[in-house]
């Protein structure tokens, strides 16, 4: 996590583990190209965080994603459902830029560890 930022990775409450926002970060710290690679990425880091719990995708109860603008949301929504399979999630989808301007998406999950 970059110095200086003020939040938790992930937080456990009543058997729930709320996930930060996770960006297109690849392996590498750098931000993805395009809208796809970024998606798989916070997707990518979205797992990470979670396995740090004990957790999986499969777990995940509720997601939140932020789009920077509205045209990427049907390249955003293919990969989202390639990654997740049969699992779907509740899921909010709001276009509102992230704060870092070379980010075209963000997601924040809710898990449940039953």
């Amino acid at each position: 996590m970059a110095a200086g930022l003020h939040f938790s990775k992930t937080v456990e409450a009543g058997g729930f583990v709320f996930v930060s926002g996770q960006l297109g970060f690849d392996t590498q710290g750098a931000m993805a190209e395009g809208i796809s690679r970024q998606t798989t990425c916070c997707l990518d880091n979205l797992a990470a965080a979670l396995a740090e719990r004990g957790l999986h995708l499969t777990d995940v109860v509720k997601t939140t994603v932020w789009l920077r603008t509205d045209a990427d949301f049907t390249a955003f929504n293919e990969t989202y459902a390639e990654v997740f399979g049969n699992h779907k999630p509740a899921r909010s989808t709001v276009v509102s830029a992230p704060a870092r301007p070379d980010a075209l998406i963000e997601i924040e999950a809710v898990a449940y560890k039953g």
